[in-house]
């Protein structure tokens, strides 16, 4: 319908993008700065894109139309000893919120951190942003503490930034998320396998 008020030239379209998640890769690093944005974390980015190709993280974009708008980080490192991966970095490009990105971005971890052997995903979420953390708590995340700290980097321009880190620490449990299928006899298959 169109809008009156700016002479009937203002037109509603329903655009279907269709989104595609897939590992990072290097050429994506400069388009996640989004416009400038996050420039003054390249050299973070650099550092976990060299995590990934280590082995020890695995950096997720959600693309569309060749362009990276939304992101999470896996961290499968740090505290692999403690059955855990850390998830940062979950962004979605402003024009893209609240569309269900973030959701299926986080979705996307699972099975990832499962496949590598860890049980619990953790993250922690800025206290002065309590709808992130009702999202989070929407996907299973429940508050198990706080932490306090900060986290430093060198801008481009050569800047040492030290930022500082007020954060509800959230964690979900994945080992056994998702229950087996039922059997055609209605049992569970790993029951019934078992059983034969």
């Amino acid at each position: 319908m169109p809008d009156s008020s700016a002479g009937g030239l203002t037109r509603r379209l329903l655009l279907a993008v269709p989104v595609t998640v897939r590992p990072c890769r290097e050429p994506d690093l400069r388009d996640l700065e989004w416009f400038g944005a996050f420039t003054h974390h390249r050299e973070i980015m650099a550092n976990a894109f060299a995590s990934q190709s280590r082995g020890e993280a695995v950096l997720l974009v959600a693309e569309a139309n060749g362009f990276p708008i939304g992101q999470v980080w896996i961290d499968l490192k740090q505290k692999a000893a403690l059955d855990t991966a850390l998830l940062w970095a979950v962004r979605v490009f402003t024009p893209f919120r609240r569309a269900g990105l973030g959701a299926g971005l986080m979705t996307a971890t699972e099975p990832i951190i499962r496949d590598r052997g860890l049980g619990w995903a953790e993250l922690g979420v800025e206290r002065d942003n309590p709808d992130a953390r009702r999202f989070y708590e929407r996907l299973g995340y429940r508050l198990t503490g706080t932490e306090k700290g900060y986290y430093t980097y060198t801008t481009p321009d050569g800047t040492y930034v030290k930022a500082p880190l007020d954060l509800w620490v959230m964690r979900k449990e994945l080992r056994y998320a998702r229950l087996p299928q039922p059997a055609e006899d209605g049992e569970s298959a790993p029951l019934a396998r078992r059983l034969r």
